[in-house]
């Protein structure tokens, strides 16, 4: 056998046949079908985690707010208390919002923005989470400072906070739970929603607070609180339990359902959602459980899929007034919004009037 032969056939045996490189291509093509959905869950569990720790953050930072706070306020209240568009819901921390600007096409025109008082320097819990807190371009006294094409108020609006942001925050997109657009305001939401801007960029925080049960009925009678809102912190009953900041997809979840049996239709609930069982999944694939923060300082997932009514007989019959009804049972059990392990009322404590009136 001559010497190239011998060359030619150690080269053959070491050569893939075709057969072998299809075989060898599915195997990986295989690994890699199987590996993929645990790697998305890992991915995920990190992301969940990440929120968890960051809601954990805001949670601490809020309890020290209050021990520090005249009027125990768990959920800060601005200097410049802004009765509308959400009221209370995000002014308390995070950089300035873009959604829903009073002219079309231009984010410093929205009314979470630092033109309407609800920039990063008028959101008190910023200073106890970034030190120095950030520069005031709207103050209440004197003049405000835009600057040239109001870049002031646009840098405002793209600030990087992660301790506001979670990292799986996608907005309202795909959620199955768009409300009825009733407002111009709700149609942009749900329109800046729709176009996959986060709930981070539309608020200026992708958590807000627990507001639910706000009275805001009369305009001659001082706001009154059942929950976590504007009521001193001594006051709360269970802060373990009493849930003080959710996660944006959560705002919905509670009403989920609630009027099937329980006369809500009569108080035009049932239209909340575009059909009675749609599923609200969050940000982290799990349909109904989202990361809340709890008046105690601690966080948590919590599963909030419609609401539990508790009966007067249990002992919760300090139910507000309410002057769209005769009977506040009526009107308040649908809205008593409790869970395993949480819930979004004060009750039995009685309500607490506030120093704030409606506009």
């Amino acid at each position: 056998m001559t010497k190239n032969r011998r060359v030619k056939d150690r080269a053959d045996r070491r050569a893939f046949t075709l057969v072998e490189l299809l075989v060898v291509v599915s195997i990986i093509a295989l690994l890699i079908a199987i590996l993929l959905p645990s790697l998305r869950k890992a991915r995920e569990h990190a992301k969940v985690a990440k929120c968890l720790a960051t809601m954990t953050g805001i949670g601490k930072a809020s309890w020290t707010y209050a021990t520090e706070d005249p009027g125990e306020n768990v959920i800060p209240v601005p200097d410049y208390m802004v009765l509308e568009a959400a009221s209370g819901t995000i002014e308390w921390g995070g950089k300035a919002g873009s959604g829903q600007p009073t002219t079309e096409g231009n984010p410093t025109t929205s009314v979470f923005g630092t033109g309407a008082y609800r920039g990063p320097a008028h959101r008190p819990l910023n200073p106890y989470l970034y030190k120095g807190g950030f520069r005031d371009y709207r103050p209440i006294q004197g003049t405000a400072d835009p600057g040239p094409d109001n870049e002031n108020w646009f840098d405002d609006t793209q600030l990087n906070l992660p301790l506001y942001c979670c990292p799986s925050d996608n907005g309202y997109a795909g959620g199955g739970f768009l409300y009825t657009a009733r407002s111009r305001a709700d149609r942009n939401e749900r329109a800046f929603m729709e176009e996959g801007h986060s709930a981070y960029d539309h608020y200026g925080t992708s958590y807000v607070a627990n507001v639910f049960w706000i009275s805001m009925s009369s305009g001659t009678e001082p706001i009154y609180s059942q929950s976590v809102y504007l009521t001193p912190l001594s006051r709360v009953p269970a802060p373990a339990a009493s849930v003080a900041y959710l996660e944006t997809p959560a705002r919905y979840a509670h009403m989920w359902g609630s009027w099937a049996d329980s006369g809500c239709e009569e108080l035009g609930y049932e239209d909340r959602f575009e059909g009675n069982f749609q599923t609200i999944p969050g940000w982290h694939r799990q349909p109904f459980c989202f990361n809340v923060a709890f008046a105690d300082g601690h966080a948590g997932m919590v599963e909030m899929k419609g609401c539990y009514r508790p009966a007067p007989n249990l002992g919760l019959a300090n139910y507000p007034a309410d002057s769209r009804v005769t009977n506040p049972y009526e009107c308040h059990r649908c809205v008593t919004m409790r869970g395993p392990g949480w819930q979004l009322d004060t009750l039995p404590a009685t309500s607490v009037l506030t120093p704030y009136y409606p506009d």
